[in-house]
């Protein structure tokens, strides 16, 4: 009997404990190819799951997906379980760089008054009084400008995955069918957790970086004169409010 597990669980479970696919295939009796397959494609005989479950201390049911056929058929009445993820890993990377390099961009555009962004402003003084002060109106929009980001960026992030039949998608396509899920499962390791969400964060810094060091020479080229003193102007601004005082 074959089935569908998580594979980017089972690397994530190898990585959190600084294994290498050789020294799991050690652990587990496996042959490294068997390995191998199983984290490219998830694909896995009944025996497989239960070696690898039996080394990470899991039940099948926390490494199985359940495929759609398989919810549609269930077998004796008993609840389809399948675990809570929101987003996959390939889609967290990717929600976390269009966050950062959308948030970045819109904040730019704020703080230099381009006007694509004014409407930002305007949302704010529709919610906020207008007599509060200059400093804490801009707080105000730059807060409203990284909850329209990370919205935008969970939105394509969901979509990733909705194209993939992962994460949120198909955690909703399995409720819908089957009626009976699983609640989401915390890890009570708080120092896996900080050093696991610390790898992940690394990647998205670094594509965003790049992409900002290149998007940033081509924009500045490519911006009107009164773009280039409203830039200056900001520069000028921030740097003379963060001037240390001198006694």
């Amino acid at each position: 009997m074959n089935m569908l597990l998580d594979n980017q669980r089972l690397i994530t479970e190898r990585q959190q404990r600084a294994w290498s696919q050789s020294q799991l295939a050690e652990i587990s009796g496996l042959s490294l190819r068997t390995i191998q397959r199983i984290e490219k494609n998830g694909n896995a005989s009944l025996e497989s799951a239960k070696s690898l479950a039996s080394v990470y201390n899991l039940k099948i049911t926390d490494l199985r997906i359940v495929e759609f056929d398989e919810v549609n058929l269930p077998e004796n009445n008993q609840p389809v379980m399948v675990n809570f993820c929101f987003l996959s890993l390939t889609a967290k990377i990717l929600t976390t760089t269009v966050f950062i390099l959308s948030t970045l961009v819109f904040l730019f555009m704020l703080w230099t008054n381009i006007p694509p962004v004014a409407w930002i402003n305007e949302l704010r003084d529709v919610i906020f009084s207008e007599q509060l002060s200059v400093y804490t109106l801009k707080i105000i929009s730059s807060i409203l400008t990284m909850i329209s980001t990370l919205a935008l960026a969970i939105f394509v992030g969901i979509l990733f995955d909705a194209f993939r039949n992962q994460g949120f998608y198909h955690y909703m396509k399995c409720l819908i069918l089957s009626g009976s899920l699983s609640l989401p499962r915390y890890s009570a390791n708080l120092q896996l957790s900080i050093l696991k969400y610390g790898e992940f964060l690394a990647k998205p810094l670094i594509i965003s970086s790049l992409i900002i060091l290149v998007a940033g020479a081509g924009v500045y080229l490519s911006m009107e004169d009164y773009q280039k003193k409203n830039m200056a102007s900001f520069l000028q601004n921030f740097l003379s409010d963060h001037k240390p005082e001198i006694s």
